[in-house]
C-alpha cells in the first residue's frame, strides 16, 4: 500500500521504521534524523532543525491513523536528506496548509510537501520534507 519514493539515487543510504502511531515513538524517529544528520556532518542547526522537523510531521499526522500504524522512511545522500512520514487515514483531509504547524514545518526544512493518495478504500497521507546541508546548496 504504501509508495514513499526516497532518493532515486542508487547509491542512497535509506532507513524505514514501520511502528504504532503513538507520541511515546517520536522521539525515537528525532533521535535517528539527527544521528544521520549528524554522520553526514550537518551544523548543530540544522540537526536541530531536522530534529523538530521530524517532530511536526509526525504530529501532522498521528491524529488520523486509522490503523494505528506510522511509517519513516529516511533516506540520504552528499549532504542531503529526505524524511517521508505517512499513514492510512479513513479520510482524505490533511488538515490545513497555513497552520502553524505547516509554517514552522516548511521553516525548518528546505522543501516539504503533504499529499493524500487513495489506497484501498482509505488513504494515504503523506508528509515529505528534504533538508539539504549549507555545505550541499549551490
Amino acid at each position: 500500500m504504501e509508495d514513499n519514493a526516497p532518493l532515486d539515487r542508487e547509491d542512497a543510504q535509506l532507513i524505514e521504521v514501520r511502528t504504532a502511531a503513538i507520541p511515546h515513538v517520536v522521539p525515537t524517529l528525532r533521535t535517528i534524523v539527527a544521528d544521520i544528520a549528524m554522520r553526514q556532518d550537518f551544523d548543530l542547526d540544522a540537526v536541530e532543525d531536522l530534529r523538530m522537523a521530524v517532530d511536526e510531521a509526525c504530529s501532522m499526522l498521528l491524529p488520523s491513523a486509522a490503523d494505528g500504524k506510522l511509517t519513516c522512511v529516511f533516506s540520504w545522500i552528499e549532504g542531503r536528506i529526505e524524511v517521508t512520514v505517512s499513514v492510512v487515514a479513513d479520510t482524505p483531509d490533511h488538515g490545513d496548509d497555513t497552520g502553524l504547524s505547516w509554517q514552522l514545518l516548511t521553516a525548518l526544512a528546505t522543501s516539504a510537501r503533504r499529499t493524500v493518495t487513495p489506497a484501498e478504500g482509505r488513504y494515504l497521507s503523506r508528509v515529505q520534507l528534504v533538508r539539504e546541508s549549507e555545505v550541499a546548496r549551490p
